[in-house]
């Protein structure tokens, strides 16, 4: 399993990427690229830039503009791949969003160089605003019995993947842990960079898995749910 997603590719370049958040950090996420060349040219003067929204906007270094992009601080040899980090702000995190960007960069050979182009658009999960925390089984029975957390519910059919695969994907994809598992039922946990508690309680049908979740913010947990939804449905 990889937590890498493609980005966007053409002949010259492969783009992929993983978003991270941290909990020192409220309103803000890392956003990792893998810049892979995959052709026989020399890729220079990268430079990627991201369209902000209301909501999220890059990073971008002190007197630039919004529509300035933020050099890649590297080359790329034919058949080299590297690694570049960008910071975006945010203000909600309740709701998934799209930001459209685009790469460009010089490709040159023994030919002569040519200016290219490789736009994609940036998915911002709300997965992707969850952080792994480790939860004992007493602080998750005192958050359930709080009445401060919203309620909701999904059931996925036609699962055959063992449960412990089932746990493992969205341990994985959706930054979950285990508070504690008795067969086929399990309880997890993870808090959001804004603080959230999102409680979950898995259980193992003979085809089917459900999943009723709890956080106290209605939305953003139905919109975790959905995303969970789509990971669950390719079991």
């Amino acid at each position: 399993m990889s937590s890498y997603r493609l980005l966007a590719e053409n002949a010259y370049i492969t783009m992929t990427y993983d978003i991270q958040g941290n909990l020192q950090h409220d309103s803000q996420v890392t956003v990792s690229v893998i810049f892979e060349n995959k052709s026989g040219s020399f890729l220079k003067s990268m430079e990627l830039n991201v369209l902000d929204s209301l909501n999220t906007k890059m990073l971008r270094p002190e007197g630039s503009s919004i529509h300035d992009g933020i050099p890649v601080p590297f080359q790329l040899p034919p058949g080299v791949s590297n690694e570049a980090q960008f910071v975006f702000t945010l203000q909600s995190i309740i709701m998934a969003q799209k930001l459209k960007g685009t790469l460009s960069f010089i490709a040159k050979d023994d030919e002569g160089s040519t200016h290219e182009k490789l736009d994609f658009k940036l998915h911002f999960s709300c997965a992707s605003y969850l952080i792994t925390t480790p939860c004992y089984s007493d602080a998750f029975a005192k958050l359930l019995e709080s009445g401060d957390l919203h309620g909701s519910s999904i059931k996925v059919d036609g699962i055959t993947a063992p449960f412990h695969h089932v746990l493992a994907k969205i341990c994985f994809y959706h930054h979950f842990s285990v508070v504690e598992r008795v067969e086929a039922c399990a309880s997890m946990y993870s808090r959001s960079i804004q603080g959230h508690h999102v409680c979950l309680l898995v259980k193992k049908g003979e085809n089917s898995v459900s999943v009723d979740g709890k956080c106290d913010e209605s939305t953003l947990l139905s919109n975790l749910l959905s995303e969970l939804k789509e990971t669950l449905s390719k079991c």
